[in-house]
């Protein structure tokens, strides 16, 4: 099953999209404790504490968005 949809290139091109997307989030989320350190001049825990807030938002919001995107297809679907 999977080798018959990774003959899809849309699929393919999905996969590269959305593995881009999420490396991009990961490197930001790594180096945001030492943006929080140098420039608010923050203490190391409390920047770190505050850089993993952003990437704990970051799975709630996927997931919801993701709950939403479905509701709204199974309302909506792709009419035209």
């Amino acid at each position: 099953d999977y080798l018959e949809c990774l003959k899809d290139p849309r699929i393919v091109i999905m996969i590269f999209q959305y593995s881009a997307c999420f490396g991009t989030e990961l490197a930001m989320d790594a180096k945001l404790a030492t943006h929080f350190r140098v420039y608010f001049e923050m203490g190391s825990g409390s920047a770190s504490a505050l850089a993993g807030c952003f990437g704990l938002m970051n799975l709630f919001a996927r997931s919801l968005g993701g709950i939403l995107s479905d509701v709204l297809f199974a309302k909506f679907a792709f009419p035209g």
